[in-house]
């Protein structure tokens, strides 16, 4: 029997019908309502509307109860387990759901479990799973795989830049006058997922097409050879122009063309709001 691999919904994982792989649910709240992706569904589009609008958001943990069951069910199946996590500085999943598979592997001694704090978030979670699928897919043990996962984590950049300064100052990201100020002024920040797995933000520029250019300048300076980018993912809040915009300037400065676009779901989204662009790849540092 193969290795199972599980991440959360917050990977943004953009292929569907992955062999033996399966997101672990969390929930969302927009106002009095509440979206688990498992019994009560929000399009992208809908939830970056409302959210537009003003409606206050929230998120809750992967449900330890769901997180037991699929984990066992996968083992008592004959599987080997590997939990790639959300980052751990960004959530309590990642200790949780960790602790959890731990517990449950006891209960069979004979299979293999393991986590991996993938200290990422988005598709950088979902790439650093991406990677792990097609390891596995070849051939590689249980063990093998583990390690190679581990390195693909170590590897893997996540660059962000967001529209919205007022609602990164409702997170404590920034000041309110410095988002005043900034909005006023067209500042866009550039942030990045640090090797503690924190959402930072490390540089600011002027209007939203600066921005985008430069994420792909931090990528050209900080990449591994293109030849080595088995995928890059770029994640977007409702700003497709934007994504294919980067795209193109991925694939004409950077010879870059195995790329793959997809929304930021609503579990990152309630953090970051319409308009977050996000750019993912293998780096010579995180």
């Amino acid at each position: 029997m193969s290795t199972y691999i599980f991440t959360e919904i917050t990977s943004d994982y953009p292929i569907k019908g992955e062999k033996d792989f399966a997101l672990l649910p969390m929930s969302v709240m927009l106002s009095d309502d509440e979206y688990d992706n498992v019994n009560t569904f929000i399009s992208n589009s809908e939830f970056y509307e409302r959210m537009q609008s003003g409606e206050l958001s929230n998120t809750a943990m992967v449900n330890s109860e769901i997180a037991e069951r699929a984990f066992e069910e996968k083992l008592k199946e004959g599987y080997d387990v590997l939990y790639i996590a959300f980052s751990s500085a960004l959530s309590g999943t990642c200790d949780n759901c960790s602790r959890i598979l731990a517990e449950v592997a006891k209960r069979y001694p004979e299979r293999k479990a393991a986590a991996i704090n993938s200290l990422n978030a988005s598709a950088g979670e979902g790439l650093i799973a991406w990677y792990a699928l097609r390891k596995r897919d070849e051939g590689a043990d249980f063990d093998e795989l583990v390690e190679y996962t581990q390195s693909i984590a170590d590897k893997c950049v996540a660059l962000f830049t967001v529209n919205d300064l007022k609602h990164l100052a409702r997170l404590g990201r920034c000041s309110k006058a410095s988002a005043l100020i900034g909005t006023a002024l067209s500042i866009k920040p550039i942030m990045h997922v640090d090797e503690q797995g924190r959402l930072v933000p490390f540089d600011k520029v002027l209007s939203r097409k600066k921005a985008l250019r430069t994420l792909v300048d931090y990528m050209e300076d900080k990449m591994l050879p293109a030849s080595e980018q088995k995928a890059v993912f770029i994640g977007h809040g409702e700003c497709l122009e934007d994504a294919e915009f980067v795209k193109r300037e991925m694939q004409n400065r950077l010879g870059i063309d195995n790329i793959v676009i997809d929304y930021i779901g609503p579990v990152i989204g309630a953090h970051v709001n319409k308009g977050v662009l996000a750019i993912f790849f293998l780096g010579s540092e995180k």
